[in-house]
């Protein structure tokens, strides 16, 4: 079920993201009114770190991969064909890369508009890209061992 815009306003956001992570039982590391940051222990054992930031109507939910580049031209073609290639299959998220602390970093992130989120699919959308990222890093992990 759909909510009501207002629940994500940006004078509510702060009250509505903590009352959807009590409900699930998240803890919250950071959030101010336009950005939550969660934390997750990941099956792997890696903590990975998911941010859900605010722009008008619309909620980003990001989780940058331990994957990073000083430049995009340093990025493996195969590695970006094959996220490539996962995106069309996801319904959830996306691969792209971002600059974060002057690198270029693999994160997967989801675009969803307010009204589309209730608590469910939070938790979710949450879970799934956090897994995604967490498999990705064990990939990535996994082939550099066998290098």
């Amino acid at each position: 079920m759909a909510i009501n815009l207002d629940l994500l306003s940006s004078s509510n956001f702060i009250s509505t993201i903590r009352k959807y992570c009590n409900s699930i039982g998240w803890s919250i590391y950071d959030i101010n009114d336009r950005r939550a940051i969660l934390n997750f222990n990941a099956n792997s054992g890696n903590t990975q770190t998911l941010f859900i930031i605010k722009h008008e109507n619309t909620l980003e939910f990001s989780v940058p991969s331990g994957i990073k580049y000083s430049d995009t031209s340093d990025i493996p073609g195969w590695l970006s064909a094959a996220l490539l290639s996962q995106n069309a299959t996801f319904k959830v998220g996306f691969w792209c890369i971002e600059e974060i602390g002057g690198k270029q970093t693999f994160s997967i992130m989801h675009n969803a508009e307010i009204s589309l989120i209730d608590v469910n699919y939070f938790q979710r959308l949450g879970l799934a890209l956090v897994r995604q990222c967490d498999e990705l890093e064990q990939i990535v992990a996994k082939a550099l061992i066998n290098y």
